[in-house]
């Protein structure tokens, strides 16, 4: 057995000696860690303790330090609240409250929720004011040096404790006849969003796209009025697109105040911004989604919003308030420190990945993948990562290869990076652990490097 466990190791040190010697090397880096879980020792290593930019990798540092800390149990509520009195006819004199809570799932489906809470209350009607609870968080809406020019990007939204619909908004643009604008719909339709149409339905043209349907918003001015040009064929369907919304909590504020008024027919309710909750609001109820489902979502999607909410609720979690990211930070330093690692190696720069200033190394990766294993959320934690040639981020690699269904792994991708950890189940029903980086390679060599990542995977299970 001894034997031939070298020989297969040594097979494997090979194999992966001939693909990493490779001329795309010359130029790009890469940093590669692969533990034999089962018989617990190293099988190869290639600058596992090289700085990397994680990209999206960091999720699974995030994921891992969250179900520590927060645990398998934790629920993100949002909460709403009333004060004042409700008379004979079922009318609420007085303010109603939302509490946030960091849900990253949140929707209009929670918030229709919260409205039957109203009802079951015996509120028929409101004469008051809606405001928000959001003093649990800081200010910011972007995680350290985001970049400004992805501003509309639903993969960046604007962030806040109360991020309804992933904080974006869906435009769908459906053309009419040659020469007339197509029809514009905001999902979900309110008076928050602005749209200016100046697109063109026209009798021909490429498959719409964000290319040639042109959506622009003007990046000072704090509002979200959209301005849409450009073409689309009259034989198109329609297209959508999904934008960021600027001001998210005025926007949770609007659209709920705009369900209350179709709802509860007579109100007269308006919006005033952010307060703190009286100590005499009187609770209604709460909408709720568990951790499972928002890490599920982190890994399995890639879903950037996930990572900053986990990392506020972290540091909440912890008795941080207001909390911000940095507090969220602390706890994941605090994690690596835990796994036996000094966090000083390291820089850790938002919860998501999104940034250029995260730098973690394949050593560090594999370390939580370890520890992870001996955990009691093992299970939840390696059924959220996407599964080769089978769902998420992973869908589309790997397929008809040794690999497929094989290697449940997070990918990770920026310009000029591109890296994947997680686990493999090798030929001899080994479990493994491993963290490929690729890093400082031109836009258009991306394929390349996922390609050599893709490799490498099969050789491990072969």
């Amino acid at each position: 057995m001894y034997v031939t466990s070298v020989a297969a190791q040594s097979t494997l040190q090979q194999r992966l000696d001939r693909l990493l010697d490779d001329d795309f090397y010359q130029r790009a880096t890469i940093g590669i860690a692969v533990y034999d879980l089962t018989e617990q020792r190293m099988l190869y290593a290639r600058n596992e303790r090289r700085l990397s930019r994680p990209a999206s990798n960091m999720k699974v540092l995030t994921a891992a330090a969250a179900l520590s800390v927060l645990t398998p149990e934790y629920s993100f509520k949002t909460g709403l609240y009333y004060s004042g009195n409700i008379d004979e006819s079922g009318r609420l004199h007085g303010n109603m409250y939302l509490v946030a809570g960091f849900d990253p799932e949140l929707t209009t489906a929670d918030l229709d929720i919260l409205i039957s809470r109203i009802r079951s209350a015996g509120i028929r009607s409101i004469e008051g004011t809606l405001y928000l609870n959001a003093s649990m968080a800081d200010s910011a809406q972007w995680g350290r040096a985001w970049a400004w020019d992805n501003d509309m990007e639903a993969f960046q939204p604007h962030l806040s404790p109360i991020p309804l619909n992933k904080g974006i908004t869906r435009l769908r643009v459906t053309p009419t006849t040659t020469g007339r604008a197509p029809t514009i719909r905001t999902i979900p339709e309110s008076s928050f969003i602005q749209v200016v149409n100046r697109a063109t339905t026209v009798q021909r043209s490429a498959e719409p796209t964000r290319s040639t349907l042109n959506f622009t918003r003007n990046y000072v001015d704090g509002r979200n009025r959209i301005v849409v040009s450009g073409v689309i064929a009259a034989s198109a369907g329609a297209f959508e697109t999904r934008i960021s919304i600027k001001n998210p909590y005025d926007f949770v504020l609007t659209i709920f105040s705009e369900k209350i008024m179709e709802q509860f027919p007579g109100s007269n309710i308006r919006t005033a911004g952010i307060v703190s909750l009286p100590a005499d609001a009187k609770n209604l109820g709460y909408a709720t989604n568990s951790i499972s489902g928002v890490i599920r979502r982190l890994n399995k999607d890639s879903d950037n919003l996930n990572g900053e909410m986990l990392l506020y609720a972290m540091g909440y979690h912890q008795g941080a308030v207001p909390t911000s990211a940095e507090k969220g930070i602390e706890v994941i330093r605090q994690f690596i420190s835990q796994i036996g690692h000094n966090p000083a190696a390291y820089r850790i720069a938002d919860g998501s990945g999104l940034s250029n200033q995260n730098s973690l190394t394949p050593e560090l990766m594999v370390t939580v993948l370890k520890y992870m294993h001996q955990s009691p959320h093992f299970n939840l934690f390696r059924q959220s990562l996407p599964v080769a040639g089978v769902d998420g981020t992973l869908a589309h690699r790997m397929r008809n290869t040794a690999a497929a269904r094989r290697v449940m792994a997070k990918t990770g991708t920026l310009t000029g990076v591109s890296a994947l950890s997680g686990y493999a189940t090798a030929r001899n029903g080994n479990l493994l652990a491993f963290s490929i980086m690729v890093q400082n390679f031109v836009e258009s060599a991306a394929f390349v490097a996922i390609n050599y990542i893709d490799r490498i995977c099969v050789a491990l299970v072969e």
